[in-house]
C-alpha cells in the first residue's frame, strides 16, 4: 500500500486471506472485530442514554454487544484455549484500532458541531453519522472477510451478522436524512474523510499479516 491515504479494495481480501491462514493470528484479528463492536455498542450507550432513548438504539446497541461476542466465541472456534480480554498482546493492532475509531468520532463530531449548535441534535445526529460511516466501512471487510472465511470452508460465517448491519444502516440513513437537509453531501465528505484514516490503520493490520 505504500503511503496511499485510500486503500484499494483489492488489498482488503489479500490481507484478510494472509490472515487466516495462520490460527494465531485469525484468533486475535477476530478478536479486534470483537474490540470495535464493543467499542460501539459502549458509545452508543454512553452518549444515547437519555428519556429520550428508542428501541432503534436499543436494538442496536444490544446487536453490536451481541456481534463483539460472535466474533470472541468465533476466535475460540479456532483456537480453543483462546480466553483473552482486549488488551494489546491479544489484538492486530490494538492502539491502532482504538485510534481509528477515536479520529472518525472527533472528526464527526467536529463537521456537526459547526452546523448543529443545540446540543440533543447535535449528539443524536454525532451517533448517527459516526455509526453509519464505521458500519459502511464494516459492510466491506464484513463482505470479503465472508466471502475468504466460505471458500476455506471455515464454519464461522457472517451471513446474520451483515444482515443486521445492513438493517441498522438502513435506519439510520432515514433519521439521517430527516434532521439534516444536507445528509448527501456530507456522508460523502465524510466518508473520504474516513477512508483516510482507515487507510492508515490498514496499512498496519497489512504490516502484520506480513509477519
Amino acid at each position: 500500500m505504500g503511503q496511499a491515504t485510500e486503500t484499494k479494495n483489492d488489498s482488503i481480501p489479500q490481507v484478510l486471506q494472509a490472515i487466516i491462514t495462520n490460527e494465531t493470528n485469525h484468533a486475535l484479528w477476530l478478536n479486534t472485530l470483537s474490540l470495535l463492536e464493543h467499542i460501539g455498542s459502549r458509545k452508543i450507550l454512553l452518549t444515547q442514554s437519555s428519556e429520550d432513548t428508542s428501541e432503534m438504539i436499543l436494538r442496536h446497541a444490544t446487536e453490536e454487544a451481541r456481534h463483539a461476542l460472535f466474533f470472541k466465541k468465533a476466535a475460540r472456534m479456532i483456537q480453543p484455549e483462546f480466553r483473552s480480554g482486549y488488551q494489546n498482546s491479544s489484538l492486530v493492532r490494538g492502539t491502532a484500532a482504538r485510534i481509528y475509531f477515536a479520529k472518525l468520532d472527533t472528526l464527526v463530531r467536529r463537521n456537526l458541531r459547526k452546523v448543529f449548535p443545540e446540543e440533543k441534535t447535535f449528539t443524536y445526529l454525532a451517533y448517527l453519522y459516526t455509526t453509519t460511516v464505521i458500519e459502511k466501512r464494516a459492510m466491506v471487510i464484513y463482505t470479503a472477510y465472508d466471502e475468504i472465511l466460505n471458500e476455506s470452508g471455515s464454519p464461522i460465517r457472517l451471513t446474520n451478522l451483515i444482515l443486521e448491519e445492513e438493517g441498522h444502516l438502513s435506519e439510520m440513513s432515514a433519521e439521517m436524512f430527516r434532521l439534516d437537509p444536507n445528509a448527501s453531501e456530507r456522508l460523502a465528505q465524510l466518508e473520504a474523510e474516513e477512508a483516510k484514516i482507515f487507510a492508515r490503520f490498514w496499512r498496519q493490520i497489512s504490516e502484520f499479516s506480513l509477519n
